[in-house]
């Protein structure tokens, strides 16, 4: 029987993506001193944009959580390991078992871990006395608990932890440059995961927006939820070009695009109520307006980033992506 707390670790809920779980363990193990928003686009995560086009509120986190969580610490440098499955499945007792012994072992290590509690949260000690997982979530200053029998219990079936193992010195011009190409195959690629008839991505994005606030179908406090997501992560993207225009001049004309698109979310999130209605109706055709403009700074900063890494582009053929 033991327990353990890493004093300090603390989330702070910005996106509500994974980059407010990731931030929160890097920057408390001393493994980064970059804030948030150069975090949020180093990784590529600031850059991603699905839309289910019912603006239903998981759409910030719909992706393949294996894989781009995977590759979000990779691009940076950071080995992990993790593990994902579903909690109707027989084996999970024993999933659970080993989800809560690696979690406790990355605490003993000194460093926190990230889990699924219906979004990401931080794991930021345990009490086996008390047979509970402390972790972090962002909405509260103090840590809340978790009993070891509920973990994987969530509103989805979905499970998912992730642990960070290592890391390993990169430069960090390399790191900047790949970011931006991924920015481009983000903007540019549907996710194979999602299908089609229910999700749109990056450029899409934009039409299924348009679509669902000219027809109605949507829930208007869930769209608001997107819409929050969707305005703190453009506006970290924002911040992270302005740091690169910084280091290449040659990028003025995409941080300004960036910026635009930030400003243009945060305004038509304005028009919107708590509960996500649309103040006045006469206001519903100037937040499409706002989304229209985003959309078209987005496509001229992905313009302007295409002609700044033309040479890398071109080198990868179809495959921009690809490493």
């Amino acid at each position: 029987m033991g327990a353990k707390t890493l004093e300090g670790l603390h989330m702070t809920m910005e996106s509500g993506s994974y980059i407010d779980a990731m931030h929160a363990v890097l920057s408390h193990a001393g493994w980064t001193v970059y804030p948030k928003p150069i975090l949020s686009g180093m990784t590529v995560n600031g850059f991603r944009f699905v839309v289910n086009r019912s603006l239903s509120c998981e759409s910030a986190t719909a992706y393949n959580w294996m894989a781009e969580n995977f590759l979000a610490a990779d691009f940076i440098g950071v080995t992990t390991g993790q593990a994902a499955g579903f909690s109707f499945e027989p084996t999970f007792p024993l999933y659970q078992r080993q989800a809560v012994s690696h979690l406790k072992a990355s605490i003993d290590r000194g460093r926190g871990a990230v889990f699924g509690k219906d979004r990401f949260v931080v794991a930021a000690g345990y009490d086996d006395e008390a047979g509970v997982l402390l972790y972090t979530d962002g909405c509260s200053p103090a840590w809340r608990q978790l009993p070891y029998g509920e973990f994987g219990h969530n509103q989805s079936p979905y499970w998912y932890y992730q642990m960070f193992e290592d890391k390993v010195e990169l430069d960090p011009i390399e790191i900047y440059k790949e970011s931006l190409m991924q920015a481009v195959y983000k903007w540019e690629t549907h996710d194979i995961m999602l299908p089609r008839e229910e999700y749109a991505c990056g450029m899409e994005g934009y039409d299924a927006i348009r679509h669902a606030l000219e027809h109605g179908s949507f829930d208007p406090l869930q769209a608001a939820g997107v819409f929050r997501s969707y305005t703190a992560a453009k506006l970290e993207v924002s911040k992270y070009m302005d740091m690169l225009q910084s280091l290449w001049p040659q990028l003025g004309g995409a941080a300004e695009a960036y910026r635009t698109v930030a400003v243009s979310f945060q305004k038509a999130l304005a028009i919107m109520t708590e509960q996500g209605e649309v103040k006045e109706k006469t206001h519903l055709r100037e937040q499409i307006h706002w989304f229209e403009q985003a959309h078209q700074a987005e496509q001229e900063g992905i313009d302007h980033l295409k002609r700044f890494m033309r040479e890398r582009i071109g080198n990868r053929f179809d495959h921009v992506g690809q490493r």
